[in-house]
């Protein structure tokens, strides 16, 4: 029940940072925002240490409890279960209702990733009125791809989840074998032209 209670948590988290920027940046306004305060850009390097400190202490965590992130905080993870555990209940109903949950879920989600690079009030403007531009495009298309990873994908993201394969490191005896995985490459691949596109007002 612990666990269950510190997943949520940590979903309801990440997914609730930036609309009261706790942790996001507005790349429009050049502006950073950490715990409720604005930083400037001169200091946004407190901004990153911040990210960095934060992944890494998940990692070490990982090395006393095994995939820690995972069991406790993987966003992913939990909502998986959820869906899981649905279709299990209703059977062939359960299909349905988990795509509808999954769907609406998912546009949420979107919205709130985007939110981390942009002003959440400008975004919600944006789908509000259905302008056509790069808000719109952004969270339409990140729920697009949440929708496939919880839906369809859910049970096996997790082998080629670059946060997850870290954590697996420490577990593999020969550490060069993760970097033949093809998944591994298209999975990086696909989060390195995520972050591009999500960094493409910057210009």
């Amino acid at each position: 029940m612990g666990k269950k209670i510190t997943r949520w948590a940590f979903f309801i988290l990440i997914f609730t940072l930036p609309f009261w920027n706790g942790f996001r940046m507005d790349i429009d306004k050049e502006q950073l925002f950490l715990f409720g305060f604005q930083l400037s850009y001169e200091a946004g390097y407190l901004f990153f240490v911040f990210l960095f400190l934060f992944m890494m202490a998940f990692l070490a965590l990982s090395m006393i409890v095994y995939r820690a992130f995972c069991q406790y905080a993987c966003p992913h993870n939990t909502f998986s279960m959820l869906l899981n555990k649905i279709e299990t209940k209703l059977g062939d109903n359960g299909k349905v209702v988990s795509f509808l949950l999954a769907l609406a879920v998912s546009v949420f989600m979107a919205y709130s990733t985007v939110s981390y690079f942009y002003n959440p009030l400008t975004i919600w403007e944006s789908l509000a009125h259905f302008k056509m531009d790069k808000y719109f495009f952004l969270v339409t298309s990140t729920a697009v791809l949440y929708t496939a990873l919880s839906y369809k994908a859910r049970n096996s993201f997790c082998k080629v989840c670059p946060y997850g394969l870290a954590q697996s490191i420490s577990r593999v005896e020969d550490k060069t074998k993760w970097l033949t995985h093809p998944g591994v490459w298209i999975t990086w691949g696909t989060t390195t032209v995520l972050v591009l596109i999500l960094l493409v007002g910057w210009f």
